[in-house]
């Protein structure tokens, strides 16, 4: 599990990077919305830290906040759910189908000695908002050492 993990961050830092690239060049990049080997698809995130905080914003239009779960385990922030199919809807009348459904999982390595306490999550308008008091650290300033 831990190295599916660690897949699916490499994954998710090597599309961001091609995403800045494309933009950069004025391209705008193609969305992948692939489900995933397990069958999961990935919504897209964003990523800020902003005033002693980090910001993730999830794209999940169309959901019920019951359907969304929000949990840190270990040092990663994970965010997983389930989009429901609608029912009434053949496949074979579709002309073109880019919309996803089913189970969906995005994850986001966390600073070190970030307490689940510290999280916080809101889901207004098809957006989730996860928001992380990041900790203090220890030596803002650093700390001269005295010699001796």
């Amino acid at each position: 599990m831990r190295v599916q993990k660690d897949q699916d961050s490499a994954t998710a830092m090597l599309d961001q990077f091609f995403d800045h690239a494309m933009r950069s060049m004025g391209i705008q990049p193609f969305r992948r919305r692939l489900l995933q080997r397990d069958g999961t698809w990935m919504p897209d995130i964003d990523i800020i830290e902003r005033d002693g905080k980090l910001i993730v914003r999830a794209d999940l239009p169309g959901m019920m906040k019951e359907d969304i779960k929000v949990a840190v385990e270990d040092d990663m922030l994970i965010i997983r759910g389930s989009r429901k199919e609608e029912q009434e809807v053949k496949k074979k009348d579709y002309y073109h189908a880019e919309r996803a459904s089913g189970a969906f999982y995005r994850s986001v390595r966390l600073p070190a000695h970030v307490a689940a306490e510290a999280v916080d999550a809101a889901y207004r308008d098809g957006v989730l908002e996860v928001t992380v008091k990041l900790p203090l650290p220890t030596h803002p300033n650093g700390k001269d050492v005295p010699v001796k």
